[in-house]
């Protein structure tokens, strides 16, 4: 049966490697979609994005984001989204500490076993670590649709 996700499921959803994609604000109001790699930690949403990238700053300048993570692929076709509050941590700066800890991690789950090598080969390029506080999830799972859109209204 189609629906919500358990915060176990989610948090196992979400240790898999598929691609989140982030909603920022630009600065004329209009939406902005980035394709970024991601990390939960079952409270908060860490990423690490290029200290040039225009999404870190829309964050600058607007922390309202919304983020969609859907697994298309698989029968179960999960989704989760989130809506919440951005928020940069660290940088720009060269990754060290909880940042290079966050994205050796993402490596590994997104690339394999050769992921933290590009890491290491990028540690000194400028990113940010961004950490979303969701103010509402919702999640989904299952082939089937919801009873809402069956009613025939």
């Amino acid at each position: 049966m189609p629906g919500s996700m358990t915060s176990d499921e989610i948090t196992a959803f979400l240790s898999g490697p598929t691609v989140a994609r982030l909603a920022t604000v630009q600065s004329g109001g209009a939406p902005y979609i980035a394709p970024v790699w991601q990390q939960w930690d079952g409270k908060r949403m860490y990423i690490v994005g290029r200290a040039g990238s225009e999404f870190v700053d829309h964050i600058r300048n607007e922390s309202r984001v919304a983020i969609s993570i859907a697994d298309d692929i698989n029968p179960e076709h999960a989704r989760v989204l989130i809506e919440g509050e951005a928020e940069i941590l660290e940088g720009p700066a060269p990754m060290t500490g909880r940042m290079l800890q966050i994205a050796e991690e993402m490596a590994l789950r997104y690339m394999g076993p050769n992921g933290p090598t590009y890491i290491g080969r990028t540690v000194d390029r400028p990113r940010c670590l961004i950490a979303v506080t969701p103010d509402s999830i919702v999640s989904w799972a299952g082939g089937e649709w919801h009873p809402r859109y069956s009613r025939g209204d």
